[in-house]
């Protein structure tokens, strides 16, 4: 029991961001430096929601740094919500590098393969 709240003690939130619905937008790119820099700093665990918005749709993204076998790696768990009903996971991917490109902040090197965006959605 002190384990497990040791751990959600040492849990970190970076500051979310939403996209929408329309051409809304809050919180930036701080939560996804916020993230890379946790992930380059030590592997210091923490996580990041990045959200889109329709009229009565959410689309989230939950980015988790974590250690998994001694390596730093980030969690991202898709999820989709027709409201009023609960979110549906749609995807789990685990990726073992974060970084800068072209601008943006992303994951890859992840398994299933893919490359992700912490500061846009893919459709």
């Amino acid at each position: 029991m002190l384990a497990l709240l040791a751990v959600a003690a040492a849990l970190h939130h970076c500051p979310a961001a939403s996209i929408g619905p329309g051409s809304l937008s809050h919180g930036g790119t701080a939560g996804a430096s916020c993230l890379l820099s946790s992930f380059q700093n030590g592997c210091k665990t923490v996580d990041y929601t990045l959200s889109a918005f329709g009229v009565d749709t959410v689309h989230s993204e939950t980015f988790r740094v974590d250690r998994l076998n001694g390596r730093c790696v980030v969690v991202i768990v898709e999820s989709f919500r027709v409201v009023p009903q609960p979110p549906r996971s749609t995807t789990r991917l685990t990726c073992t590098r974060v970084h800068r490109l072209n601008g943006d902040v992303v994951a890859d090197r992840c398994t299933p393969k893919r490359t992700v965006s912490l500061t846009k959605l893919s459709s």
